[in-house]
This record gives C-alpha cells, structure tokens and sequence, in this order.
C-alpha cells in the first residue's frame, strides 16, 4: 500500500516530476511502481521506457523489482542502467556517426594515466600527473571538449587535446567519454537526436542529486521531446561533490521545465523518530531549494549515544567490547553492526581490535578483484582481441608471458607504427615495420601477432566469450607462467586460483547472458567492485561516502571530529555544507541505534611522535540535547562508568559464556 504523497508520484504522468524522497521514504518503491503504473495504465511500452541510476547492482536490484511486478514477453527486458551504460549503448547503436569505430576499448583510470603521462614532459613526477589527469575528468564532467576551451595557454589545455586525439587513435574511450561524447553526438547530430527522443517517452533518473553537468545536459537533450523526466533524488544525501556532483541541478530542472511539478516524500519507514528529530536538526543548518522533514511513526527509540575517549586505540577496544557485549546479550548476528567513518585509514585499528578478539568484519571498498595483475593480464588479452587497435593493451601483454622482445624493440615498433597511423597489433605482423627491428624481436612479434590473430577470427566469428579465454589461457600457457614467476607456493596457488575463478566467473557469465567476447569484455569493464555484496555474517566496515543507500540496525559513527567530520580541506575551502550532509547520511543509515565518537588526542599522521588534541566536531553542537545522551552533561558518575565499562563488558561476556 503506497502512502499518499507515493501515490501522487506514481500516478502524475503528465510532465517533468521531481520527487524529493528523503532518507528511507520508499523511493525505489516508487520507481518500480511508476514503470509498472505506466505499462498498466497508461499503456506506455516497455522499450519507451528507461530508468537511469549510478550503480550496476542498483540497476540490477530496481530491474528485478520492477520484473516482478510487470509482465514483459519472454526474453525481453525493461531498460534499467546505469549513465555510462546508456551512454555506451547510444555509442554503440550510433557508431557510425562518431569518431570510433565498433569494437572500441574503455580505458580505465590506470591506462589513462599512462597516456597523460606520456604527453607531460619527461621527468613529471606522479602529483602532476594526477592533477592532469582530474583537471581533464573535470572538464568533461562539466560537459567540456578540448576545443570549447579554445585557449590552449595552460598546459592541461595543450595535453587535453592531445589526449582525445591519441583515445580516437586508439579506438578507446574513457569513462567520462561515455557521457561526453553521447552528449556531443545528441547536441550535433538531429537525427541522432530525434532517433532516441522518439525511443525514450519517459526517463525515470535515481539518485538525481549526484548528477553532474554533463550528465543533465545529456538527459535534458533526450527528454527535451516529450518532456516527460521524473527525477528522484534527496538533497540532503548530496554527497559527491568532489567528483562531480552538482547539487544545484535541483535548481537547474525547475528553471529548464517551469511546469516541474514537485512531490515530496517525508514519512521515513527506516529510523526511529529520535535518529530522525537528531538528523533533521544537523540538516536544518544547510541552505534549502526545497524544505522537508521527515517523520516516523515508528517507536521514539533509544537516545543518540555520544561516548568520548583519550585515543582511537581506546575508542576501537571500547567500540568491539561493546559489540560482542550487545551480540551475545540481544542474540544479534554480526551482521546487524555497521561502523562507519569518513575516511579509511580510520578502519586500521578497529581492524586490528577486530581480529584480535576475533569479530568477524567485511570492509567495503576493498581491493577489487578486476586490480589484480594476473586479471588485468588476461583483460588485456581480451580487449586486445575485440579491438586489434587497442595500444595500450598490446603493450601490456606483448611480453606476457616473456618472450624476449625488449623495450627498445617495443619504442621502434610504436614509432614505426604512429608514422604511418598504424595500431601497434596491426605493425607487428607487417615486414616492413619490423624492418629495423633485431631479428628475434621481429619473428618473436610476428608469432604473437599469428597466434592473436587466429583467436581475433573466433572472436569475430561470434563464439562464446568462456571458449575463448580457456583456449586463449592455454595458448600463451599463462599457468606455467605464474609458476615460473612465483616466489613461493601460496604465491603461485593464489595468483593460480584468481586466473582459474576468472575461468569458471567467465563461464558461468557467458552461459547465463549467452555473450560474445565482445559483448562480455563491455559489461565487465562497466562492473565495479563497489557493486559486490556479502552475505556473510560479519560487522560492516566502511566509509560514510559507501554507506549511502544502505542501511543497518545498529550503527556506530567513530572518529566525529573536528578536521575529520567536517574534514579539514572542506573548512579550508569552505565546503562544510557538504560535509553535513556526509553527517546526515551516517545518521540516517541507522534503524534502531545509533552510536557516535569521537577522541582528544590522535596521533600526527605525517609524524608518529607527535599527538594532536582534537575534539568533537561541530555538528555534534548541532544535536539537540532531547535526543542524545553522554554529551554535553556528561557528569562524575558517567565518566566512571565509562572507563571501566569495556572491562565490565568482558566480565559480562565470560559470565555468560560460563
């Protein structure tokens, strides 16, 4: 049963909505009912309709929502994405009327900084890299081509231009790519243009507030037809400013659509009203678009708990005592605990607490599977054979597994191959660019060239991607490989292990979807390790940036400190309003409790020796006094109580064990 103001967002169909859903009102709900309240009732086909959010698993999880609740012929599906997963798909569909050419590679962060780096003067040192390459993301992200910014006097302007045109050689876009030139293709080409206008009757976007400008120029070209966007998003959870995100969209959509109308969801189904009342007062100091308060009629609930200490070593004992307290007293699992921080090198301790007193944990944001060496080798391979002109990829592999073609060899190749606009792949099995080449190295290129060349066939041929990588993995014989270059035994088992899981992912992937390696290499590159979950029955660890959409029964906030939360840049540049909306997403994840801390004196990261005294940031200023206790009035007897309670925990703990 949707609740009033729901029900007013799914059955308004008549122009551009924007619904304001806050923290826990239901808003997926909302999207998934409005697809199927538009195939039911007003008869919109499911291929004019298309939702937009930020993430795979996002997207995975609103589509099989919404399948559940509409019913589409067999083997069809509703078009639920991502942004960049729109965008590669009007690319593809579009191929022909941009500067790419089927079968292009998506360069990740990693090959992109390589290329920068090889346009930056010799002796760059990493920094300057670094800031190049963000510079470059940035303007893109704002919807900037090289030639917009028509100046050219900086050097990022000069290696700008020079960078799109060595991803056009290469046949590569970068991820910023898959919106920008989307959005150059809409805004140059009409019949592009008024091709996918027609297609899209309605676009559903999630997540709204974490746009940025090129992707709500995008979406304003493909709905500026029928006009009929429905934006869902919360101000108030704007928290990805530093990569992009442009809150002020919100104001934006109300000036380019003036008949924007506007829903607000405010009944909160997650929080207890005093988690709710806490979070509405921090909120409340930011500048408001649009004013909301969310409620509950769920219980009133436990106070906030605010616990001080000396150190974070004191604060991690303190926090995994009193888990293992509340677990085995309440009958919880792990599971229900999240703790959550603003920045990772916060979690080292609370790790180390964790596995000394064996509570088990499962950390977000960790290293993906896809950053392993062995993984990448083998993703090379494969871009390598759905786009021969991938050059990035050729030079990563060509002496993977060794084969004794040296650097040298490698640098007259490229120079060869760029004087005649040749890709690298396609000049190693050329005689004349291998002229001047040693002899070994030339017919050592020329094999490599052969043997790839033979699998490209299959490739093209449309065989299953699993085929593929197994006969690809025993051609080059990566196996013998790793155990060659090994130190050990459990390193040659690991790396071992992640080449064949790699194996049985790939085959289990490509049953399922049914995919070529083409299709399959362009959905793995998409997929990000944020997307993986766990069923595990650990304590959730991560950053209050990862937190956003989650939510858990009870969770601990550690390290609120001032110059951690609001961090320190955002007081320097002035940034704090963002930072409280970071405040306010921790808050809100919290179902049933919600602890939060902090310390006085941390030691100085950049000199061991040295403390710092720190204290409590100014958003816990901002909590009324009616919702939280151990702040603020703090008395004698409270602080005894705290310093001995984690021992009084443990006692506790053995007595029940006993």
């Amino acid at each position: 049963m949707l609740n009033p103001q729901q029900n007013s967002a799914v059955s308004y169909c008549e122009g551009p909505l924007l619904v304001l859903a806050g923290a826990g009102c239901g808003k997926t709900r909302v999207i998934t009912e409005k697809i199927a309240h538009l195939m039911a009732y007003k008869r919109v086909s499911h291929h004019n309709i298309f939702a937009i959010t930020f993430t795979n698993k996002a997207a995975k999880e609103m589509a099989q929502r919404a399948a559940k609740m509409v019913n589409l012929p067999e083997g069809e599906r509703l078009s639920i994405s991502t942004f960049h997963a729109l965008g590669m798909r009007i690319i593809r569909e579009e191929i022909t009327h941009t500067p790419y050419r089927f079968g292009f590679s998506i360069f990740d962060s990693s090959e992109t900084h390589n290329i920068v780096k090889d346009l930056l003067p010799k002796g760059s040192n990493r920094e300057q890299i670094n800031t190049i390459q963000w510079q470059i993301s940035a303007w893109k992200n704002e919807g900037l081509k090289a030639e917009d910014l028509n100046t050219q006097f900086t050097l990022a302007e000069q290696v700008y231009q020079k960078y799109q045109q060595r991803l056009i050689d290469f046949n590569a876009l970068d991820f910023d790519d898959l919106i920008l030139q989307t959005l150059n293709l809409l805004q140059n080409n009409a019949e592009v243009l008024n091709r996918w206008q027609d297609k899209m009757h309605y676009v559903l976007v999630d997540e709204y507030q974490d746009t940025n400008g090129s992707q709500y120029k995008m979406l304003k070209q493909l709905v500026s037809k029928h006009r009929n966007i429905i934006c869902v998003g919360d101000d108030d959870q704007s928290i990805y400013g530093w990569r992009g995100a442009q809150a002020e969209n919100l104001s934006i959509l109300k000036q380019d659509f003036p008949e924007l109308k506007v829903v607000k969801l405010e009944q909160n189904y997650r929080s207890t009203q005093n988690i709710l009342g806490a979070a509405y007062d921090v909120i409340k100091h930011n500048p408001h678009e649009f004013e909301k308060k969310l409620w509950s009629d769920l219980a009133i609930g436990d106070l906030i708990k605010i616990s001080s200490f000396n150190s974070p070593e004191e604060e991690s004992l303190q926090l995994s005592a009193e888990i293992d307290y509340q677990r085995i007293l309440k009958k919880n699992n792990f599971s229900d605990y999240a703790v959550l921080y603003r920045s990772n090198h916060q979690a080292k301790l609370v790790e180390q607490v964790f596995r000394s007193n064996n509570i088990p944990y499962v950390m977000s944001g960790g290293r993906s599977f896809f950053d392993f060496a062995e993984i990448k080798d083998v993703m090379a391979y494969i871009r390598l054979l759905c786009n021969p002109k991938d050059n990035s990829a050729f030079l990563r592999i060509v002496n993977v597994p060794r084969r004794g073609i040296g650097s040298s060899s490698l640098a007259k190749l490229a120079q060869n191959a760029e004087s005649q606009h040749m890709g690298y792949f396609k000049a190693a099995g050329n005689d004349s660019m291998l002229s001047n080449l040693p002899a070994r190295a030339a017919q050592k290129l020329k094999e490599f060239h052969a043997n790839i060349l033979k699998l490209q066939k299959k490739t093209l041929a449309g065989i299953r991607a699993d085929a593929i990588v197994d006969e690809l993995i025993t051609e080059i014989d990566y196996i013998a490989w790793i155990a060659q270059t090994s130190k050990d035994k459990t390193g040659k088992f690991n790396r071992t292990k992640l080449v064949t899981d790699f194996q049985k992912w790939m085959r289990s992937f490509s049953k399922e979807k049914d995919m070529n390696l083409i299709d399959a290499a362009a959905q793995i590159t998409l997929q990000t390790n944020k997307d993986d979950s766990s069923n595990e029955d650990a304590v959730q660890m991560m950053t209050l940036h990862a937190a956003k959409g989650l939510e858990f029964t009870h969770v601990y906030m550690i390290g609120v400190e001032e110059g951690i939360l609001p961090h320190k840049n955002s007081i320097e540049e002035d940034t704090v309003e963002e930072e409280r909306r970071l405040m306010y997403v921790g808050m809100t994840r919290a179902m049933q409790n919600l602890n939060i801390s902090f310390v006085k004196k941390r030691k100085n990261r950049f000199a061991q020796d040295d403390t710092l005294d720190v204290g409590p940031s100014r958003f816990l200023d901002e909590l009324p006094v009616r919702y939280i206790s151990g702040y603020g009035k703090v008395n004698q007897k409270d602080k005894e109580d705290q310093s001995v309670s984690r021992k009084s925990h443990l006692a506790a703990l053995r007595a029940m064990l006993d």
